[in-house]
């Protein structure tokens, strides 16, 4: 056998799939329900805009005909009351919403979602984002 190495330092193991691993995932749901207008919803979380480009990427490069309806960017720190975002929300026409965003920031936005009757029978959100775990309590809304 040979000896092991000296180890130094350490070594980060990342165990959560990437944003593009997940959109691939969703994209393939999407397909196989026949789900092919949606809309993108994302705050200003750092990667957002890679996010947006990426669903572009997926959507152009493909032989479905997507329906993308528009990209939309919550600013939530500019808002604490959720009236802006509410009434952003109402102005997505589809029911289908792929959201980038962080934990705290998902309960905000559903919370706003739920206050502006966008949560119920009928809309269907597919929340994407690196650190979406590591709690065991789960959301109110």
């Amino acid at each position: 056998t040979l000896p092991r190495p000296q180890e130094k330092g350490s070594t980060f193991l990342q165990l959560g799939s990437s944003t593009e691993q997940q959109l691939q995932v969703i994209f393939e749901v999407l397909e196989e329900y026949d789900w092919t207008a949606f809309a993108v919803v994302t705050t200003l979380l750092p990667g957002y805009e890679d996010f947006v480009d990426y669903v572009e990427v997926l959507t152009d490069s493909s032989f479905i005909g997507w329906e993308h309806r528009g990209v939309v960017t919550l600013n939530l720190t500019d808002d604490p009351e959720g009236a802006r975002t509410r009434r952003q929300l109402r102005e997505v026409s589809a029911q289908i919403r792929l959201l980038y965003c962080s934990r705290d920031e998902a309960e905000a936005v559903f919370r706003a979602a739920r206050d502006a009757g966008l949560t119920g029978p009928g809309y269907i959100w597919f929340v994407v984002g690196t650190n979406l775990g590591g709690s065991e309590q789960l959301p109110e809304h």
